[in-house]
């Protein structure tokens, strides 16, 4: 299997968990119930702090027995490896940022079913969670040119969709309803106890959720992630969570966590608002 093109849309930030104990702290740590990932397998997880609410929203990707890749989507990995070590203590493991990976675009007609990994470009070919069409990603060692115009596109794609990609702006602020991982499958609520496991699954199980997902267009302006939008009374309704720039004949968007009475708002920057 090859990419469908010679272009590379961006850098990856990959993280590798290795070592005997490597699945069991993913397990402790992290949103996903890991029991069913076998090597060869790939699915979405998250990680929440002590409020449940999400710091990182990635993809764990099963390579071998003893090891997982964590793909953090716009994430920055030198930080999350730095945090995730803090929690290691006893475990036998070793969590190491792998240098120098790009994301390339998947080949649409020949990608790998939904939760498995495909050998490619001496890295690994995976589906993306998108309903809207069949999309894919290759996260490989770097060598080919970035494409401004194909990135923006491709964050278009994921807006489309929904993907709730966190950056550090955002870490820490939304709780996985508000975030759709249900939707995205990215997390278990009875699978035992991991960070912020309690007060999710009463949120799930009880009901409360406030907060969803809506892509507003933003004009000229291409919001930084964790800039607030506002509807026609000043009121902020929503933040955004990351941007995708103007060009010629569509306006800039943004995916925000907006609240559910807002959803349908004209919603737009605050005046101070920041751009990327």
């Amino acid at each position: 299997m090859t990419s469908s093109m010679a272009i590379a849309l961006d850098s990856a930030a990959l993280l590798q968990l290795r070592g005997a104990d490597a699945l069991g702290f993913a397990q402790a740590q992290f949103t996903q119930d890991l029991r069913t990932l076998a090597v060869g397998k790939q699915g979405w997880s998250a990680w929440l702090d002590a409020q449940g609410r999400a710091r990182a929203v990635f993809a764990l990707l099963r390579t071998e027995p003893d090891t997982l890749l964590l793909w953090w989507p716009q994430g920055d990995a030198h930080q999350l490896a730095t945090d995730l070590r803090r929690y290691v203590l006893r475990s036998r493991l070793v969590i190491e940022v792998l240098q120098g990976w790009q994301l390339l675009p998947g080949d649409p007609r020949n990608l790998p079913p939904a939760g498995m990994l495909a050998p490619q470009n001496g890295g690994w070919a995976l589906r993306l969670p998108d309903t809207t069409t069949p999309r894919g990603v290759v996260l490989a060692p770097a060598g080919l040119p970035l494409d401004a115009d194909a990135q923006r596109d491709w964050q278009r794609a994921d807006l489309a969709a929904r993907l709730p990609w966190i950056r550090a702006a955002t870490a820490g602020q939304f709780t996985p309803q508000a975030l759709g991982l249900e939707q995205i499958e990215a997390i278990a609520f009875a699978k035992g106890c991991y960070p912020g496991q309690e007060i999710a699954a009463r949120l799930h199980f009880r009901g409360g959720n406030k907060r969803g997902l809506a892509v507003v267009a933003t004009g000229a302006f291409c919001c930084a992630p964790g800039a607030p939008l506002i509807d026609d009374s000043g009121t902020t309704r929503g933040t955004v969570l990351y941007g995708s720039a103007p060009d010629p004949a569509t306006p800039a968007l943004a995916l925000a966590v907006v609240a559910l009475e807002a959803i349908d708002s004209a919603l737009h920057p605050a005046p101070d608002a920041s751009t990327a």
